[in-house]
Parts: structure tokens; sequence; C-alpha cells
């Protein structure tokens, strides 16, 4: 009889977690494209256009690189924003994440997310997973990803150094936000980006609290990646 090989683990211990919403704690991909793809066509927009702009991004920002400067942003923002209110399209949550969010205290985790915070709670809800005591939303912000700003605030509100939390992220916006920002940053999906680990989700991811700290176990490593330089903020 073979012996198998025990499977790779890899220990990062962290002072608070901060996490992106959508394609991170929710999959809400059809949802967001159903409502940007219907944009692009009010627009004549290509739809790879829109989609190409869309990960990570503040909705104001997105209008922008799509329709450029003259474009009327609160008017685009409140078509936007009432479509997202309409979207039947359902969301589900990332495989583990229920588990993982449940094994952190409430005190040591923050959500920080491009939708608004109404949209935050409504499709947190959705997929059954707890509404944070801290989050930065969009209208929280005066910048967004891939501003450093978001995470910043949350450590802040939580009360953590920046260097002692890890950033949960599926988007290249997001990951070079953690980057400019200077925390480290867990990948969730397979989108390219500096951080420290990636996995296809939480389900490759233990946490407990040991020493009044946080102690995420990977079962197994995949892909670790250390973090450089910042990415620059466009």
């Amino acid at each position: 009889m073979s012996l198998q090989p025990s499977p790779i683990r890899q220990s990062i211990t962290a002072g608070a977690f901060l996490f992106d919403m959508d394609g991170t704690l929710v999959d809400s991909h059809a949802s967001i494209e159903a409502v940007w793809f219907e944009f692009a066509q009010r627009h004549d927009v290509d739809r790879s256009i829109v989609a190409e702009a869309l990960p990570g991004r503040l909705a104001a920002d997105i209008v922008l690189r799509v329709l450029g400067p003259a474009a009327d942003v609160r008017s685009e923002l409140q078509w936007i924003r009432e479509h997202e209110r309409r979207s039947v399209v359902p969301v589900q949550p990332i495989a583990g994440a229920a588990r993982f969010l449940a094994s952190v205290p409430p005190e040591r985790w923050a959500v920080v997310t491009s939708a608004t915070r109404s949209m935050m709670v409504r499709r947190l809800t959705a997929a059954g997973l707890p509404t944070p005591r801290i989050a930065v939303a969009a209208e929280d912000v005066t910048v967004g990803k891939p501003a450093p700003e978001g995470f910043l605030s949350a450590a802040a509100q939580l009360g953590a150094s920046i260097e002692s939390c890890i950033v949960f992220e599926d988007s290249s916006a997001g990951m070079a936000a953690a980057a400019n920002a200077g925390v480290r940053c867990i990948t969730i999906g397979d989108e390219p980006g500096q951080n420290i680990a990636r996995v296809d989700n939480f389900d490759s991811l233990r946490v407990e609290m040991r020493d009044r700290s946080l102690v995420i176990d990977l079962y197994p490593a995949k892909d670790v990646h250390p973090v450089t330089d910042a990415i620059p903020v466009r």
C-alpha cells in the first residue's frame, strides 16, 4: 500500500480581515453583468468595453471609463441604482464563505466594497451571509479602488494597524488597492495580481484564534506570490 503525501499547509497570522464583497464573498457576477450590459446596450457600447471596466471599481468610475468625461455621471448612476434595485438575478455565497465568517469574531472583520451600502446589505443578505459591523462602501470614499482609501479606513475603524490586516480580493483593482495600502492580500479566484496566496474559494481556508491573533491555515497552499511594489493609482 502506497502512502499519499500530506497536503502542504501554509499558516498566516493577522490582526483583522478586510473583505471585498462582489466576487469575494458573494457570487454576484451574473447580477452585475445583467445591469451593466443593459447599460452598454442603452449607449450602443460594446459589452466587452464595459466588462473590462467592471471588476472592483466604483460605478462612477466605470461610467467615466466607458462614456468619457462628458458623461452625465449623476443621471447615469441614478439609472444604474434603479436597475440594480429591480434586478431579480440571484446571487450566491462564494463556497465556504459562511463557515469562514462564522469563525471570525465580528469585531475583527470588515467589508470594503465598491457597491453602495444598501446594495451591500441586500447582496449579503440574499447570499445568507452576515452584515459586518464595520463596512466601507461606495459612498464612504472619495477615490475608489485601486486607491487604498477604503482599506485604510476600514483598518482604522477596526482599531487595527494596516500591516496586521489581511485583505481578501478577487479583482486586479482590489489587489492593487491592497498593495497601495501596504496590506497583505489573499486572492479568491484566478485573477492575476499581487498577493501572498491564491485560492479558489474559502473551502481551502481554515481560521481560528490563537493567542489573540487570527491564524489562517491554507489546505493546500496555492500559488504563493510575495507582494513587491505597489501598483500606481490611475
